[in-house]
């Protein structure tokens, strides 16, 4: 038995390699979720927020929600709702362009700067905490066989978004 099936308490084995790839990934993906939950609760804030400050503290100029949206690293219904949390800590502004009031910039504040700063480099110190165990040529390959997963699953959405728009006669 491997150390995924002594983790789970399966008395059974794993019905094929790629059951047991993909529950691999998310129990993985799971207790990184929970980790990183912990960690930037410690600093009164969720992942989504952090991650959303992050890329206007590195961005020159303001964004918009459309532009944040592509930026973020997990994906989020609302990105207006994340924005507006934000907004109510006083940590982003949000203005409407003069040429199309339609369109709404978000901008990182000086207080939404102060806060985000210190948490960079707490998160390398996690990040590298995570990474221990493996040496760089090891990460290195992990990350290049994260991104075949990615381009597999997003295949397989597309493959299977075809063919119901196919049986369903559109």
């Amino acid at each position: 038995m491997n150390d995924l099936s002594k983790e789970l308490h399966r008395c059974q084995p794993f019905a094929s390699i790629d059951q047991e790839a993909v529950l691999s990934l998310v129990r993985t993906g799971d207790q990184l979720d929970n980790h990183l939950a912990r960690f930037f609760r410690q600093h009164d804030m969720t992942f989504s927020q952090y991650n959303l400050l992050r890329i206007l503290d590195m961005e020159d100029r303001p964004l918009t929600c459309s532009e944040i949206g592509e930026r973020l690293v997990q994906v989020v219904p609302a990105v207006t709702a994340l924005v507006d949390r934000l907004l109510k800590r006083d940590l982003v502004t949000r203005e409407r362009s003069e040429t199309d009031r339609r369109t709404v910039y978000v901008a990182i504040t000086k207080e939404g700067r102060k806060l985000v700063t210190p948490i960079v480099e707490h998160l390398r110190e996690l990040e590298h905490e995570v990474m221990s165990e493996l040496k760089r040529r090891e990460q290195k390959e992990l990350i290049r066989l994260l991104q075949l997963v990615r381009t597999s699953m997003n295949k397989a959405v597309e493959r299977r978004a075809s063919e119901s728009l196919s049986s369903s006669g559109l």
